[in-house]
This record gives structure tokens, C-alpha cells and sequence, in this order.
């Protein structure tokens, strides 16, 4: 097999051999078009199959959920992995906005799960929220960057800028504004969406700069031990072109980028994948989350 280079030490060939061994149809398809060049129908027709009437995501798609119901989780991962594979203007992009926005509370913000699933096995650590969650600002981001317009993105929008304000009293925001790891992620995504001028700037982004360069990496409250969001996955962002060009070397410098390239290439197991910090709470999962994660890793050192 061929295969397209990678950082030193990278062995994409058992990564593909682990994959194809262990994972979803869905990351066989995305390591074939990764490796391979393979064509879109086949993981478009694999994302598909996650894919509901209502327009959302459900079925696993993101494996802490595995209700067939659309959820907020399986329909924002499918809005970016097809913004991944530019397609960014596909129809189904335009329906899981919809999705979200009949999904969302009056104030605009999207739950965190329904209360629909909560029937359904999901890892315990997926619990409703108050006050809407930080998926919000993922959905928001990528209805400003489709131009999804209207009175749904125009409150979620609000809603963002209110809970990122430094005197906000929205949700649960900490007033000293370090915003817990999964929730500073996808708010960079929304703040760079704003087209900010200088990044630091932003009460919010000076305080995560300061705190990545201090230690490279964000870590999970509440998570597992060793659960830490490193700076290489909080500045990958399917969606690619919201960023400033200098927002990452302002959040994270060169030598912090480039420690994480290494770390996430060191990370590759003796049997191909790659795996994540948080605990497998049933088989299936844990397998899921390893192929998730090994697909995920080469597309991020591809880069």
C-alpha cells in the first residue's frame, strides 16, 4: 500500500491496519480518503447512514451517545466532518443547521443531549445541562461561515457573545472568565468567526493564550486524570478558514505546536491506532473512540 508521508516515526500503514481491524465503516472510508484519495460517495454514504429524517445526526455517530435520536454531539460532528471534506455547501449542512435550531432553547443555545436519549446507553458523563451548552458556539460558527441567517443564528450568536463577556451571568460561565477546556475549544472557533482584529485582545483569548503557553495544554475539570485538551487539537478546526492567520501563533507558539506534533506522533500504540484520555465506559465505545482518534490523529499531522 501507498501511502502519503507523515511526521518521522508515523506508521500510516498499521495505523490502516488497525482501523480497518477495529473501527467504524465510517473511519475505514475516511482513512481510505485520507491515504488513498478514495472518493466522497463512499463516506458520504457511510455518514449517511447516521443521518435522520429530521435532518440531524444520531445512531453513535458520536460514540458517548448511542441513541438513535439526533442529537447536538452526532449532528456537530457530522457538520464538521463535511466541512473537512469541503463541502461545506452540501445540502445536508443547510438541514443540520435547521436541526439545531429547532433543537435549540428560546434564547438560542443547543442542549448539551435531549432528554430523549437519556433512555438510550450513553457514557455518564453526558448529562443535560443548564442554560444551554458549548456545542452552541460550534453550530454557531458554522452558520455564520455558511451564511445560515436568520432568527435562530442571530440569538445563538447573542447568546455566545453574552456567556464570553466578561461580566457575563449566562449559564455557568465563570466569572474569572478561564473557561473550562471543551468549552474554550469550540468558543475559539466562535470568536474567530467574529473576525476579531487582534486576538489577545479578547478577555477570553488573552487568558487562554496566557495559559497555553504556560503549560501547552488545557486541563479537563472533572475528567479523567490525565484528561488534557492539548493545543494541537484546540486550533484544529475542520472549517479551517475562520481564524486569523495569526490567531494560532497567538494562542499557542511554534515550539508549543510543534512539542504537540510530536506528543501526537508518539502517541501511536504498538498495534497501529491511537488512543484517547477518557475511559472506555462500555467495549464498543472504547473501540470506537480508538479508530475515531487514530483517523483523526493522521489528519491532523497530514496537515
Amino acid at each position: 500500500m501507498n501511502h502519503r508521508p507523515f511526521t518521522p516515526g508515523v506508521r500510516a500503514a498499521d495505523a490502516e491496519e488497525f482501523v480497518y481491524s477495529h473501527g467504524r465503516l465510517l473511519e475505514r472510508r475516511r482513512i481510505n480518503l485520507l491515504l488513498h484519495g478514495g472518493g466522497l460517495d463512499g463516506v458520504l454514504a457511510a455518514l449517511g447512514a447516521y443521518r435522520n429524517p429530521d435532518g440531524g445526526f444520531g445512531h453513535g455517530l458520536e460514540p458517548d451517545v448511542r441513541s438513535p435520536h439526533s442529537e447536538p454531539l452526532s449532528t456537530l460532528a457530522a457538520l464538521d466532518l463535511l466541512a473537512s471534506w469541503n463541502l461545506a455547501d452540501h445540502p445536508w449542512v443547510r438541514s443540520a443547521l435547521e436541526w439545531a435550531a429547532a433543537a435549540s432553547a428560546v434564547d438560542g443555545s443547543v442542549p448539551f443531549v435531549t432528554e430523549a436519549s437519556l433512555e438510550w446507553p450513553h457514557a455518564p458523563w453526558v448529562q443535560p445541562t443548564d442554560g444551554g451548552s458549548h456545542l452552541t458556539y460550534g453550530f454557531t460558527a458554522a452558520a455564520r461561515l455558511t451564511g445560515f441567517a436568520g432568527g435562530w443564528a442571530e440569538a445563538a450568536a447573542d447568546w455566545c457573545r453574552a456567556r464570553l463577556s466578561p461580566d457575563s451571568a449566562v449559564g455557568s460561565a465563570p466569572p474569572s472568565r478561564e473557561l473550562p477546556a471543551y468549552e474554550a475549544k469550540y468558543a475559539v472557533r466562535f470568536l474567530a468567526s467574529e473576525g476579531i482584529g487582534d486576538p489577545l485582545a479578547h478577555p477570553v483569548l488573552a487568558e487562554l493564550g496566557a495559559r497555553l503557553r504556560a503549560d501547552g495544554a488545557l486541563r479537563v475539570v472533572g475528567g479523567a486524570e490525565d484528561e488534557r485538551i492539548h493545543a494541537i487539537d484546540l486550533l484544529h478546526n475542520p472549517w479551517a478558514l475562520p481564524f486569523p492567520t495569526d490567531l494560532p501563533g497567538r494562542l499557542a507558539p511554534g515550539e508549543v505546536l510543534t512539542r504537540d506534533r510530536d506528543w501526537l506522533a508518539a502517541g501511536q500504540r504498538p498495534d497501529g491506532g491511537w488512543t484517547v484520555d477518557w475511559p472506555a465506559w462500555s467495549p464498543a465505545q472504547g473501540l470506537e473512540w480508538r479508530g475515531l482518534r487514530t483517523v483523526e490523529a493522521l489528519e491532523i499531522l497530514a496537515r
